[in-house]
Formats: C-alpha cells, structure tokens, sequence
C-alpha cells in the first residue's frame, strides 16, 4: 500500500517539510493587526479518495490556518455522510463571499451524495 511504500513516506515527508516553511514565512509577513498566516488557509489534500476526483468522497484534507478565524482549528473533523470534495470549494468560496451552492457539480451529480451541496458546516468556525 502506499502508506507502507518508502517513496510515498519521503514524498510526504518532503511535502510536509515545505509546507512548514510556507506557513513560516506568511508568520513572518505583518498584515493587519498579526501576520499573513492569521489571515490564510492552506488546502493540502491527497491525490485521490474513493473514487474520481470530480465525484470522491471520503477525501482526506488537512486545513492549515483558519482564514482570520472563519474555520475550525486545531482540530480533526470528520464530516458524517457521503459528501463530495466538491462541497469544501463551495464552502471556501461561500467564506470570502462568493455564493456557490455546488462547486462544479451538475444537481443530477449532487443527489449521489448524502449532501452534494455546501457549506461544510462541520468546518466553520
């Protein structure tokens, strides 16, 4: 499996390292009243889930910051049901003011799903 595979190890290790130094250096940009980080979030995610990415369920994403307080942090959560990757993009979209009811999902596509429509509600803060 690939959790067990020595290149996937240092592919993750690598990948984790720079996202490290990503957050490191938005820390170190002032920007309003902290820094760039506080006001950030980071969407890092597999390249796959359960079945093909327009349609996968069971996704696994880490959200690194909270986007000025607008997401849950420092915390797993684990959203019940069938839901699309789909419904995280609308639900960021949805928190900087753009209304999206389906992130790139017909509504025939959408009723597979226990909820095939955002937002995560799981994820805000």
């Amino acid at each position: 499996t690939q959790k067990d595979n020595p290149i996937w190890i240092k592919i993750r290790q690598y990948n984790s390292q720079m996202l490290v130094k990503i957050m490191e250096e938005l820390e170190s940009v002032p920007e309003g009243s902290g820094t760039m980080m506080d006001n950030t979030l980071i969407v890092y995610t597999s390249n796959n889930a359960d079945k093909q990415h327009t349609n996968g369920a069971n996704w696994p994403v880490m959200l690194l910051g909270n986007c000025d307080g607008i997401f849950k942090s420092g915390c797993f959560t684990h959203v019940e049901g069938k839901r699309p990757i789909n419904t995280l993009y609308s639900t960021i979209l949805g928190s900087v003011g753009v209304s999206c009811d389906r992130f790139n999902m017909s509504e025939k596509m959408a009723k597979k799903f226990d909820s095939g429509s955002g937002p995560l509600k799981e994820i805000l803060a």
